[in-house]
């Protein structure tokens, strides 16, 4: 495949551009985005040794029942989480705590806008 075509399968997949994430006085879009992604992947290796099924597919999935994100946007996050987290096993918080890790993943996924 051609680098354009890669581009588009690429942004037709795995895309985090539908979030709308606003910038804040401590984090830019950007940094948000990686929050996101690293904040899953912590989610789901805290979890996995009370459940060994756990992934960020299966984690995205539960979110994702209240939220009713696309499912193939949901499948793409999952892929860029598993693939960030390949072989890794410590994720930065970026000083979010408890309760507070799983209401910024929300807070962030819900910034989503199909367009």
């Amino acid at each position: 495949m051609k680098y354009e075509e890669l581009k588009k399968f690429y942004s037709e997949h795995f895309s985090l551009g539908y979030l709308n994430i606003p910038n804040t006085k401590d984090y830019n879009s950007f940094e948000q985005k990686l929050i996101l992604i690293s904040l899953i992947c912590y989610i789901v290796e805290k979890n996995k040794p009370k459940n060994p099924d756990m992934s960020p597919y299966y984690l995205l999935y539960k979110l994702n029942e209240k939220l009713n994100l696309p499912d193939d946007f949901i499948k793409g996050l999952a892929i860029v989480c598993d693939d960030f987290s390949y072989q890794e096993h410590s994720f930065p918080t970026f000083g979010f705590e408890g309760k507070q890790i799983l209401d910024k993943v929300v807070s962030i996924l819900k910034t989503y806008i199909p367009f």
